[in-house]
């Protein structure tokens, strides 16, 4: 069976000689090319010039549907894919596929460097020398990429120029970066939360109240709208740099991702979404020295007479201990409530187990 281009209209005439012939037509206008299909009868011979002949009226059937502009105020659908208007350029795909990226892109944590240098796995954005602070960024180092608060995408691949402290007062300054890739420093406050805070001239406000989030800077009398993003922070003491560090990656405080609370170690429970009371009715007693996977967010209860470590993993490689309990002489037991967030893996080990030791796991509620 020959398969035709399904946007290509055909008309078919039959004659004597077992073969017929194709007219291509473009909408309703007829093209001047005249192509014969030859149809072969199965136990015979074909001949070679016969069946090139059908490949290259084929061939320019295709070459038809190529040449289609297509139409982008069109909605492409398969079914409807027979007309010359419904066909879809790679022009248009590829501005589609880049319009998901930046949405995909959105979905992350804003207000934050999304990647960028790192070192031992941490951010590490910056170097300094007694009031100069040397960003490394771009060049030798890894393109910087950030999210406003809005979830923009910005690609930083130029190396921005230094920032120079000289003449600042003793204190800490947040480094931020523009849009444009100029960094800069101010002596402020940095708020992430739901309610508006007590500001002063500089302090800025990311409003996580609302979806997109909003984000302003006070200038003393108005609210300013406020697209750059913090990198990290700095302090001068005694008229030099004693300290210089790059806020984490995929982190802005409120939007606090898995890995971030791992490398951090902080809770857990950041990284549960909207989370919840275990569903205390529904426990699964788990086995100790026994690796798992969260198939679900929830908790793990851990209760020992002896030492017991809790240990959780992204990956079932790199293993993090965040619980560690002991016992003294006189059977003093201890417990642990442990949030896990779903898909990390977790296992807990004892030194001594015994009758009276528990391992459950509770699904937080409706999950």
């Amino acid at each position: 069976m020959l398969l035709y281009p399904h946007s290509v209209k055909y008309s078919f005439e039959n004659d004597s000689k077992n073969s017929f012939g194709l007219r291509i037509m473009k909408g309703e206008n007829m093209t001047d090319s005249y192509l014969t299909l030859t149809t072969f009868i199965p136990g015979t011979k074909a001949k070679a010039d016969e069946v090139n002949a059908n490949f290259s009226a084929l061939k320019d059937a295709v070459n038809v549907k190529a040449a289609m502009s297509g139409d982008s105020t069109k909605t492409f659908s398969v079914a409807d894919a027979t007309a010359e208007e419904h066909a879809v350029n790679k022009s248009q795909m590829d501005s589609l596929s880049e319009d998901l990226k930046t949405e995909i892109a959105k979905a992350g944590a804003k207000f934050c460097v999304k990647s960028g240098n790192t070192t031992s796995g941490a951010g590490d954005l910056f170097s300094y020398d007694v009031l100069r602070i040397t960003p490394k960024i771009a060049g030798t180092y890894p393109s910087l990429v950030f999210l406003d608060y809005e979830g923009n995408q910005t690609t930083i691949s130029l190396t921005p120029a230094y920032i120079s402290m000289t003449g600042k007062p003793d204190g800490s300054y947040n480094i931020f970066i523009k849009p444009d890739g100029t960094l800069y420093t101010l002596g402020n406050k940095i708020y992430k939360q739901p309610s508006r805070p007590t500001l002063v001239d500089g302090d800025v406000w990311l409003n996580t109240c609302v979806e997109p989030f909003n984000c302003i800077k006070y200038d003393g009398t108005n609210d300013v709208k406020f697209s750059d993003v913090p990198l990290g922070k700095v302090t001068v003491a005694n008229a030099v740099i004693t300290k210089l560090e790059t806020f984490a990656f995929n982190q802005n405080g409120h939007n606090v991702s898995t890995q971030t609370t791992l490398d951090l170690g902080t809770n857990l429970a950041a990284s549960i979404p909207h989370t919840v009371m275990p569903d205390y009715a529904n426990g699964v007693t788990k086995s100790w020295a026994t690796v798992y996977q969260a198939e679900n967010d929830g908790y793990l209860y851990v209760w020992a007479t002896f030492g017991s470590t809790l240990s959780v993993s992204l990956d079932n490689s790199t293993w993090k201990t965040v619980q560690y309990s002991w016992h003294s002489d006189q059977g003093y037991s201890a417990s642990s409530f442990v949030p896990i967030p779903k898909g990390v893996y977790y296992k807990a080990n004892n030194t001594s187990l015994g009758s009276s030791n528990s391992l459950v796991f509770y699904p937080c509620l409706g999950h």
